[in-house]
């Protein structure tokens, strides 16, 4: 009968490379800041301001590159071009989408989706310009909303 034992070298080794990645621990009170206070953060990071680590707005990147959070906002993204197609969903309380100006912009949109699921890193400041974009109901994006979406998120795309 084989042996499948673990040996404790491998776990030891396998457990420090976790703790490695890991980066400095951020307390629970700044992560719950973090997600308090995203859209103010995310404004901070899409202009540059440097996140010190241990803070608050360290956790906030820290959310704003992983890989649910890049699942999240391309799933948001692929919502908004099929509410454009189909007219969005009746009785629903989401703002209505801005369909001319997201067919006019569905191929950098494709192409956000498609860098958003490359397994290449991504950067906070292109991540917090895209959930700013899309977390403002008088923007682009959104009926009644004014500016130039196309524009916009190729800016967003060259900041991933």
């Amino acid at each position: 009968m084989p042996n499948n034992r673990i040996s404790p070298e491998v776990l030891s080794t396998a457990h420090s490379a976790i703790r490695r990645d890991a980066g400095p621990q951020v307390s629970f009170v700044a992560r719950l800041a973090a997600r308090l206070q995203a859209g103010r953060f995310d404004r901070m990071i899409a202009v540059g301001v440097p996140a010190p680590a241990g803070t608050a707005l360290a956790a906030h990147v820290a959310r704003l590159t992983s890989s649910e959070e890049r699942e999240a906002i391309a799933l948001s993204l692929w919502q908004t071009v099929h509410d454009a197609h189909n007219g969005g969903t009746p009785l629903c309380s989401r703002i209505p989408v801005h369909r001319e100006n997201i067919a006019a912009a569905e191929d950098v949109i494709n192409a956000i989706t498609v860098r958003l699921h490359s397994p290449r890193p991504v950067s906070p400041r292109g991540m917090a310009r895209l959930r700013h974009l899309m977390s403002d109901g008088t923007g682009p994006m959104y009926r009644y909303g004014k500016g130039d979406l196309a524009g916009r998120l190729g800016a967003a795309l060259a900041e991933l």
